[in-house]
């Protein structure tokens, strides 16, 4: 089944917080692989959860000492 850029997108944000079954997670990545627009917004994606991942983990030993 191909995935439409609409519920790649959708599917995206799970995608990174890891909580979208293997079987998914394969047809997001093809879709990825496949179409002309979704890459780079994921990508832009990636690098902003990237940033919180990083930020919240900065705030979280800023607390503990």
């Amino acid at each position: 089944m191909t995935l439409s850029c609409e519920r790649a997108r959708d599917l995206a944000t799970d995608l990174l917080d890891g909580e979208v079954p293997m079987d998914l997670r394969r047809q997001v990545e093809e879709h990825l692989a496949t179409c002309p627009t979704c890459p780079e917004l994921y990508r832009a994606m990636l690098a902003v959860h990237r940033e919180l991942t990083r930020l919240r983990t900065s705030e979280a030993s800023a607390a503990s000492e």
